[in-house]
């Protein structure tokens, strides 16, 4: 198939997997438009990356081999099921099917001793014998399903200091089904939504010595913050970690080709088992016919198709601020600074000149983020440690774009595990290093508090 011939043909099955996807015409785009002056050539492929994106896979063997390779274990059948047009996930409300929730995830990974330290501080990603480094609800046929879960929450008031009261919940898991035996007694789990997917290339093209730079480990300035960097293993290198709640990803082709294999069971150039996240004691998924085809280069999502992804994910614009000369904005900024959360949510970055898109080099942006791992506290940690990140470290979130969440998606749902059902509850979650912040939202008047969510929800 030529070069030309394959994108009529993913434009024309994309706009096919759109007409299901996209039930509600009305739906903003806010998180899938792609920056302004990108090249003609770059342009098209934005749209066909977008339906690649979009496109529902299916199960082997199937009459067409461009879309077959589904599974055998998987979340969902299509990359926009997690990222509803780039949006954000949500946890499932309690007692209901977890795996009914394609945005919510269940990774698994080994605890270790306090004793323990690993070789140059990173801990390998080590998943369950039998259900791997992540749990599938969903199966081709013939194949059993990894099981089922229910979440419960536990719910506590907090009190502010003029005496308003706010409800926390915080999340339970809970095993309804195993169909492959017991986990490990060592597995641990942690909950993950899926999160947004905007100004990717941005973030990927921050120089690395400028991340290095805002490093503080060791609080050498006492101001209560010690951002670190995240080292991570790939292969016998060692790379800079930028993507994921833990920043255990180093690129976004990395990131996308991870989630490909996991998420879909689609094999891809980094990622090239056809079988997913299937494990020695899931013999008939080990044996379940694969969409591995010859004209695409033997995956089942070829180089062609993960390249056309990584231009999507990477030139999907954030949204522009909004609201800057309103008193609310001006006002808001000033807590947002006085409170110290520019610490670790630095408002500016600019990427360098190496990215193969001339549109994102020498560019000046505002993602509120400093890229780094910060202890959040126990309240908020993950069940096991994430290469360089222990349990209660977490990437600085960026902020931008997170006000036209339910525009975007439908949902309104914030931290890794979607506890926090609005920007308010996400704040008050914040422990650790950002114990101060909280403390001094806490300490904020009801009408001072309000301008400060207004000016979160403009960025």
């Amino acid at each position: 198939m030529t070069a030309y011939f394959r994108k009529v043909f993913f434009l024309i099955a994309g706009v096919y997997a759109s007409f299901f996807c996209f039930q509600n015409p009305a739906i903003a785009d806010s998180y899938s438009k792609p920056f302004v002056g990108i090249e003609v050539e770059d342009k098209l492929n934005f749209s066909i990356g977008k339906n690649v994106f979009q496109k529902l896979w299916v199960p082997s063997p199937s009459s067409t081999t461009a879309s077959d390779g589904l599974g055998p274990l998987f979340n969902t059948r299509s990359c926009n099921n997690c990222h509803i047009n780039n949006g954000r996930g949500h946890a499932p409300e309690e007692n209901v099917s977890g795996v009914s929730v394609p945005s919510f995830l269940i990774r698994l990974g080994k605890s270790y001793p306090t004793s323990y330290k690993p070789p140059q501080n990173i801990y390998p990603h080590i998943g369950d014998k039998r259900y791997g480094h992540q749990f599938q609800g969903h199966s081709s046929p013939g194949i059993q399903p990894e099981g089922d879960y229910y979440l419960t929450y536990d719910t506590h008031i907090e009190i502010l200091d003029d005496g308003t009261e706010v409800e926390l919940r915080a999340p339970n898991l809970h095993w309804r089904i195993l169909n492959y035996g017991d986990f490990e007694d060592s597995t641990r789990f942690t909950m993950l939504t899926s999160p947004a997917l905007i100004g990717m290339g941005l973030l990927e093209n921050i120089p690395a010595k400028d991340i290095i730079a805002l490093a503080d480990p060791d609080d050498s300035n006492n101001d209560g913050i010690s951002g670190r960097v995240s080292w991570i293993k790939n292969g016998d290198n060692i790379l800079l970690g930028r993507f994921g709640y833990k920043a255990s990803v180093h690129s976004v082709s990395a990131q996308n080709q991870s989630a490909f294999n996991n998420d879909l069971g689609l094999s891809t150039p980094l990622n090239p088992s056809p079988h997913g996240d299937c494990t020695a004691f899931q013999t008939e998924c080990l044996a379940s016919p694969t969409g591995n085809s010859p004209h695409l280069d033997n995956l089942e999502v070829d180089k062609q198709q993960a390249r056309l992804v990584d231009l999507f994910v990477s030139l999907s614009a954030p949204p522009a601020m909004r609201n800057l000369t309103k008193k609310s904005f001006l006002e808001g900024k000033r807590y947002f600074d006085d409170g110290g959360c520019a610490s670790c949510h630095t408002p500016k970055m600019k990427t360098g000149d190496n990215s193969e898109f001339s549109v994102l080099n020498n560019r000046t942006f505002y993602p509120f983020t400093d890229m780094l791992l910060h202890d959040m506290g126990p309240a908020l940690a993950s069940g096991f440690p994430s290469f360089s990140a222990s349990t209660t470290e977490w990437r600085t979130a960026p902020l931008w774009g997170m006000g036209l969440s339910d525009k975007v998606s439908g949902r309104v749902s914030f931290l890794h595990d979607g506890r926090a059902r609005n920007i308010e509850e996400a704040i008050l979650w914040h422990g650790g290093e950002a114990k101060q912040s909280q403390e001094y939202y806490k300490s904020l008047n009801q009408e001072h508090r309000k301008k400060l969510i207004y000016f979160l929800e403009s960025l």
